[in-house]
């Protein structure tokens, strides 16, 4: 699927447009862009060539600020930022800072030359986020397949067996469901999801992670076995998790056919070299 120049959502290249010949020389340099996925819980930032992730660094995006993507970035030095961001108000802080830093930056939609096909009426409303992880999890993994990623939301993204985007399912995540709980009794303490010991709880706390964690994995275990049978003929398709959560989630019995905790800064990766390769 190629789109024009034009029709990217890119900002600030017109700061400092590199010439035909030095721009595949800098794209192909060793740490030359910056990847950045931007979640409502984490914001990731990672170095990178056109073939693999090199540094990577994180804090929680609440505390996102112009100190501290100076001091992330103190070191590195990018060429191009490119990100995939689901928090509007920590896209703006990235914006003015590597616009005062005349890098320029690459957002990415649904209009951004992905390379895969959807079967979704309203692609322009699908996170950047899932965009990123649908496009590594075609890159890298069988398919048909199920990317689940387990952050403040759990998301179900689909992909067929001729590697076409079906849609979605959004429920909401351990922190998310913990939150709710606090926030909507009188006496339910505020909690941190982690592992059970046993199903039965002898205290609130014991007995909150209990339907907390079980809930979760109860959910995939009912999604994953509808989706199959409903589009895959009861066939198992590639399970793939990602997110603060997966590996919580993944344990004993396993859940998943593959954990990668770096799979949507993978998909910006990819993405990335697809957009740069326009320019």
């Amino acid at each position: 699927m190629g789109v024009r120049l034009s029709n990217l959502k890119i900002l600030f290249y017109e700061i400092m447009k590199p010439d035909p010949i030095s721009q595949k020389n800098l794209f192909n340099d060793v740490g030359s862009y910056l990847l950045v996925d931007l979640s409502n819980s984490n914001s990731k930032f990672a170095l990178a060539t056109r073939e693999a992730l090199l540094e990577k660094r994180s804090i929680p995006t609440a505390s996102l600020s112009k100190k501290n993507l100076e001091e992330i970035t103190r070191e590195w030095a990018p060429k191009f930022v490119i990100i995939a961001s689901v928090v509007p108000e920590a896209t703006q802080i990235l914006t003015d800072f590597f616009k005062e830093a005349t890098i320029p930056l690459f957002s990415i939609n649904a209009q951004s030359d992905l390379g895969i096909t959807m079967d979704y009426p309203t692609s322009a409303s699908i996170g950047a986020d899932c965009l990123a992880n649908i496009v590594a999890a075609r890159k890298f993994y069988p398919f048909p397949s199920i990317v689940i990623d387990l952050g403040t939301a759990i998301t179900f993204d689909v992909i067929d067996a001729q590697g076409v985007y079906l849609g979605v399912i959004i429920a909401p995540g351990l922190m998310t469901s913990a939150q709710a709980l606090h926030e909507h009794t009188a006496l339910l303490p505020r909690i941190m999801p982690a592992p059970i010991k046993q199903i039965i709880g002898k205290n609130t706390i014991d007995a909150m992670q209990s339907g907390l964690i079980l809930g979760a994995k109860g959910l995939i275990r009912e999604v994953t076995t509808r989706i199959s049978k409903e589009y895959f003929l009861g066939k198992r398709p590639t399970i793939i998790a990602t997110g603060g959560d997966a590996k919580l989630l993944g344990e004993d019995p396993p859940l998943f056919d593959i954990i990668n905790p770096d799979l949507t800064l993978e998909g910006i990766r990819e993405i990335a070299g697809r957009i740069l390769s326009l320019l």
